[in-house]
């Protein structure tokens, strides 16, 4: 299960870096993407008239009141529907029938999903499917600490338990995660990766407008960030400007730091346009909050600041592991300002080309490679 209408406006997670991974595999044949299930009214009404009436290229293969097939490239289709919110079985009989026209019968079925609100999928397509398949949960979040799904808590954590019975594999995106499922043997931990080729483009244009040095920071403006750290950072360093790049949501405690003149919220940026933001940063930061949450993280961020050379200041979040000598790691505020001043001060090539090599394993290329190796064994069982 998937976003693709965000994906096509521009939003690239890591679920969709491994679909277009996927696509590029000459053992993959074809690819049915479902967008998320909606599960709210509120949901149901934005993919209705997002994605099940307004079209996002390709072409329309099926489509009724309630949901439409489209079909993207010859190796990509999508499906949409907010059949979900009255009954989960319609979704899959209409989802089994469309497998059928799609998929050859030889062909061997993965239903591979990252979306823990709906699991009765993984018995469904066991009984209903073509050909048995085999059931993938990519862990990307615990949702379960998530702050948007708080009132859903009780619902996951059972779903948890379910996946953790009846996926075939589960793969995590860090090794916290991994906890989830102390009853499933087939459990792999997968880090996220980076588009190395991606953020090699540069530009002569000035993309910030704001006094160096930059000390940048970009993704979506939210509860995960620890905005006592920023303020108190902002104001020890009056001479340098501090710059965000990201939806700022509506949880997010800003209102303190939009009052200091150096700093600067730029709002949401294309993907294609990240590298050349970034390129202008003098060094960037991860502030996040030490919690249950994002110690089940694995930022991206991480592995794209590297692999454009930047010096890096960080909470202790989790996934420093591989990196522990190439970033700079603080546990206060005060610690935090102090490894700043370190790091723009030890900044030279030598280091930039350090950070560049060691993500120069982590792509995402390398990162689909290692889960098709797992797949392929389960395959051959």
């Amino acid at each position: 299960m998937s976003e693709f209408r965000e994906w096509k406006s521009g939003i690239v997670n890591r679920n969709s870096h491994i679909l277009h991974n996927l696509l590029k595999q000459d053992r993959i044949d074809k690819i049915l993407s479902v967008d998320f299930l909606p599960f709210t009214k509120k949901r149901a009404l934005r993919i209705y008239f997002q994605s099940v009436l307004k079209s996002h290229g390709g072409k329309r293969i099926k489509q009724d009141l309630t949901s439409k097939l489209t079909q993207i490239s010859d190796k990509l289709y999508t499906y949409s529907t907010i059949d979900s919110l009255f009954s989960e079985k319609k979704v899959y009989k209409k989802l089994n029938k469309i497998i059928k026209k799609i998929f050859d019968e030889d062909e061997k079925l993965l239903v591979w999903s990252y979306f823990p609100m709906f699991v009765s999928y993984l018995d469904y397509f066991k009984n209903h499917a073509v050909k048995k398949p085999i059931n993938i949960f990519d862990t990307v979040d615990n949702w379960t600490e998530h702050a948007s799904f708080q009132q859903y808590k009780n619902r996951l954590q059972q779903n948890y338990k379910t996946i953790a019975k009846k996926t075939d594999i589960i793969f995590t995106v860090s090794k916290d995660l991994l906890q989830l499922y102390p009853q499933n043997h087939h459990k792999y931990w997968i880090p996220n990766g980076v588009d190395i080729k991606h953020f090699e483009k540069k530009s002569d244009k000035k993309m910030i407008h704001a006094g160096k040095p930059i000390i940048g920071y970009y993704g979506i403006i939210e509860k995960r960030l620890d905005y006592d750290l920023l303020k108190h950072i902002a104001q020890k360093n009056p001479d340098k400007s501090f710059v965000f790049i990201g939806w700022v949501w509506k949880n997010a405690d800003v209102d303190e730091l939009k009052k200091l003149q150096n700093v600067h919220f730029l709002g949401r940026k294309e993907y294609q346009d990240l590298p050349l933001y970034l390129n202008e940063f003098d060094l960037a930061i991860i502030p996040h909050k030490i919690s249950q949450f994002t110690k089940s993280m694995n930022p991206i961020k991480l592995y794209e600041y590297l692999s454009a050379g930047k010096p890096i200041v960080t909470t202790k979040i989790a996934g420093l592991e591989r990196f522990q000598d190439l970033v700079y790691t603080a546990d206060t505020p005060e610690q935090f300002n102090q490894k700043i001043q370190q790091a723009l001060q030890e900044n030279n090539q030598e280091l930039q080309q350090e950070r560049k090599q060691a993500v120069k394993e982590h792509t995402w290329n390398h990162r689909v490679d290692e889960m098709l190796k797992i797949i392929d064994i389960k395959c051959k069982k």
